[in-house]
């Protein structure tokens, strides 16, 4: 006897996330180097401390990621609609001066813990930044993670739930590594619409924290229409443009107001009106018969 047994494929889901950060607070530093028994030099840069580091380098001089506070957080919560694309289902922000670190990674965590169940996050370079930070503060302040996401605490090399762009596009770093702003460009993906990256630690230090949430939530936006392009390399009902109009729309309604709302409609309308013209140059081959001004 044979039983055929049929389901409903699974509606998937992806939880795109940024973290931002900055050395806000030296004092674990100032802890590290006692530990080390080592002293900065009165005005004096060119003091020894890592035998072969350069000043910036130096950890011993200048303090790395480990001492950085997590300052602003975003993330996007993608749900498969049923013609293959994409909906915006959350956009959430939580950040400085509004927000704890605490405050931020509890926040996150709720997110990941309120996600429909099995979804994948999608991140640039999250698994070896921001969900490193992630679990850090995590364990700094005493948070436990959602019990769906406990793998997270072992290393974060789930990689079955985790589609991070920056292992993607280089073999998972076999090819020299590159800036997602370099990835962005080459596939025409609007980016860093409110300030360069290199800009994000001056502004965290000028508390210009309205530019620090806007270049978070765009890189999610960027990193959600880069997820759009590489979900058409193994699903043929995706369209790339519709899901980005789709994307565009949807955070232009819940995100009125900030400053790079006014480049993504633009965006929005050139792609519109570019897809209207190309229609009226394929009836005019295809049909010439019609009125190209109906088509």
């Amino acid at each position: 006897m044979n039983f055929d047994i049929k389901s409903e494929p699974r509606k998937r889901s992806w939880i795109i996330f940024d973290i931002e950060s900055a050395v806000i607070d030296e004092s674990g530093h100032k802890r590290y180097q006692q530990i080390e028994r080592w002293t900065p030099g009165d005005g004096d840069d060119d003091k020894p401390g890592r035998r072969g580091y350069k000043r910036a380098e130096d950890p011993l001089k200048t303090p790395r990621w480990v001492f950085q506070t997590i300052t602003t957080a975003c993330a996007m919560v993608l749900t498969e609609h049923p013609d293959g694309n994409a909906d915006v289902s959350r956009f959430v922000t939580m950040s400085a001066p509004d927000h704890s670190e605490r405050d931020i990674v509890e926040g996150l965590l709720q997110v990941f813990a309120d996600a429909p169940a099995e979804a994948d996050l999608a991140s640039w370079a999250g698994s070896f930044h921001d969900l490193p930070m992630l679990v850090c503060a995590a364990m700094r302040h005493g948070l436990t993670l959602p019990g769906a996401w406990r793998w997270l605490a072992f290393g974060g090399d789930g990689r079955q739930r985790h589609v991070d762009f920056a292992r993607v596009a280089t073999a998972n770093m076999k090819m020299k590594p590159i800036h997602e702003s370099e990835l962005l460009a080459a596939f025409d993906i609007p980016a860093k619409l409110s300030a360069p990256a290199f800009a994000v630690a001056r502004l965290i230090e000028a508390g210009q924290w309205d530019l620090v949430q806007e270049q978070c939530e765009g890189d999610v936006i960027a990193t959600a229409l880069l997820l759009c392009r590489w979900r058409k390399l193994h699903d043929d009902r995706v369209d790339a443009d519709v899901a980005e109009d789709r994307i565009l729309r949807r955070v232009c309604e819940l995100r009125a107001g900030r400053g790079y709302v006014p480049a993504l409609e633009a965006r929005r309308a050139s792609r519109f009106h570019a897809l209207m013209n190309q229609a009226a140059r394929d009836a005019e081959v295809l049909a010439p018969w019609l009125d190209t001004r109906a088509a």
